[in-house]
């Protein structure tokens, strides 16, 4: 065997291995996925549940709405998807898709019996859910874990963004903009980029703290996620309702129909600037804040 060839079988005998996402992270992402699914899909049911079924009026409030337990199905999808190869010994892949099933079923099943007096309607929502926990699952198949668990940790910076932005908006009445629409262009450009910048700190901050020594396309891939799950959040969304409408309703209103346009138009907008923003931000932090490997070292290493 020559030097070369031991120095490389030195080398691989010596190399840390791929670093994994920790215990406490998962944990965090398991609990919030669970409370956040459990919450929303208890919320809508508050919102529009009806004993005797949904009037006309419920059934636009339920497709305004659809979009939260959506966007949240995905995130819980895709955090089923990290954590089930961690609990159960197998393939990692089939276990990530295993795992975005099973909570699919969960979500469906949740959803199916709160608007079970509506039997149309409930299917709809529950397979609108389902389908949702499986494309979440998609965003788990990485093999890098550790980089979609820093995205995901970002996502739930997003969400609780959301929530917040929502409780402002529902607990206040004062605007700071005269015009609907002004407001329209500021939300749909300055507040996601802004959500974005942070949701990219956040995952480059947790890939820094682990140490785990990703490169340039795991940092875009983290920072990234957010915007993501968001953009994969609002075309289910879009279908969902179209669903949920042609199933309950047999005309839907110019002006509803105007403003389900409107309000899907800002989630497109959000939702890519948001994942420009934090891919962006993220790789840009790896690039400018991680240390940069001496040059001495890498020339006496290849002198030996």
């Amino acid at each position: 065997m020559t030097d070369t060839q031991e120095q490389h079988a030195d080398t691989a005998a010596t190399a840390p291995a791929a670093p994994r996402p920790g215990p406490a992270a998962l944990w965090i992402l398991a609990v919030a996925a669970v409370l956040s699914l459990a919450g929303v899909v208890y919320s809508l049911y508050r919102l529009t549940g009806m004993a005797d079924g949904l009037d006309d009026t419920g059934v636009m409030i339920l497709a305004n709405s659809l979009f939260s337990p959506i966007i949240v199905t995905v995130f819980a999808g895709a955090v089923a998807g990290v954590v089930t190869p961690r609990l159960v010994k197998g393939p990692q892949q089939a276990l990530t898709v295993l795992g975005a099933l099973v909570l699919g079923l969960a979500a469906g099943a949740a959803a199916y019996f709160s608007f079970s007096a509506d039997a149309d309607i409930a299917l709809a929502v529950g397979l609108v859910l389902f389908g949702s926990a499986v494309v979440g699952g998609l965003f788990a198949l990485p093999k890098r874990s550790v980089a979609v668990v820093a995205g995901l940790s970002a996502t739930l910076l997003l969400l609780a963004f959301m929530f917040g932005r929502g409780f402002y908006e529902a607990a206040s009445s004062v605007s700071l903009f005269s015009d609907p629409l002004d407001e329209y262009g500021a939300l749909g450009t300055a507040i996601p980029f802004i959500a974005g910048i942070a949701c990219g700190i956040g995952a480059f901050l947790y890939l820094r703290a682990k140490k785990a020594g990703v490169k340039l396309l795991g940092h875009l891939l983290a920072g990234a996620l957010p915007g993501g799950i968001w953009l994969a959040a609002t075309v289910i969304a879009q279908v969902g309702v179209e669903v949920v409408l042609n199933t309950g309703l047999n005309e839907v209103s110019p002006l509803d129909e105007a403003f389900l346009a409107l309000s899907f138009q800002w989630q497109y907008n959000g939702s890519m600037t948001a994942m420009f923003a934090g891919a962006l931000c993220a790789v840009l932090a790896y690039g400018l804040l991680l240390p940069k490997p001496a040059k001495a070292q890498s020339k006496a290493a290849k002198k030996s």
